[in-house]
């Protein structure tokens, strides 16, 4: 009986795949056990592959942590929304901030690690500031474009960008202690585009 040979498209499947499952189990352990304490072992372990192996996909833990927030995070999903420049800017805009904060509901392993250690462990917080500042690069990226056309008035884009965030982030991790509210979330979020762009959308 003939062997069949594995495909080319079906090895990079496989591999991307095994790729994923690594990301995912990465940013489990790491929230678990700490990036410090957690090793390429037990990463590689409970991902069900050789140490070696990993050492094939990222070339250090460091690299692996990077990956793995940057999956876990928002980057990925606000270049897409990004690449539609036909929509207006309040629209795209809502879109960002809705889709930011239901990444904070979902991600809760992610946002752990960077709570927990972003501000003591030198190595974490060298890949919260790169991809936060990465994050903020692209979004002021699209509100100089509008205000290129006039969409927007000449304003601080990276300001803009910070409060942005900053208001999804703070209202994500204080709705629990603010319920007094007569708010749904969506209503919050539209309501707190709505105040940033009334400072910065033009009269034209």
């Amino acid at each position: 009986m003939k062997t069949v040979l594995e495909k080319p498209n079906s090895r990079k499947s496989q591999m991307e795949k095994r790729k994923l499952i690594l990301l995912d189990t990465a940013i489990s352990k790491f929230a678990e056990g700490g990036f410090a304490k957690t090793t390429v072992k037990d990463i590689a372990a409970s991902a069900g592959i050789s140490s070696g192996l990993m050492y094939h996909y990222f070339p250090s833990k460091e690299k692996l942590l990077e990956a793995a927030i940057e999956k876990h995070i928002f980057l990925p999903q606000m270049r897409r929304i990004l690449t539609d420049t036909k929509k207006p800017c309040r629209e795209v805009l809502i879109n960002i901030a809705v889709r930011f904060y239901d990444l904070l509901e979902q991600e809760k392993n992610s946002i752990r690690i960077l709570l927990q250690e972003g501000h003591s462990n030198t190595k974490v917080k060298k890949v919260w500031d790169s991809l936060s500042s990465e994050g903020s690069a692209i979004l002021q990226q699209f509100l100089s474009s509008r205000i290129a056309t006039g969409e927007l008035k000449t304003h601080n884009t990276e300001v803009t960008a910070r409060c942005l965030f900053s208001i999804i982030f703070m209202f994500n991790f204080t709705k629990d202690i603010f319920k007094s509210s007569s708010l749904n979330d969506n209503q919050f979020i539209e309501q707190s585009i709505d105040s940033i762009l009334n400072g910065i959308q033009s009269n034209k």
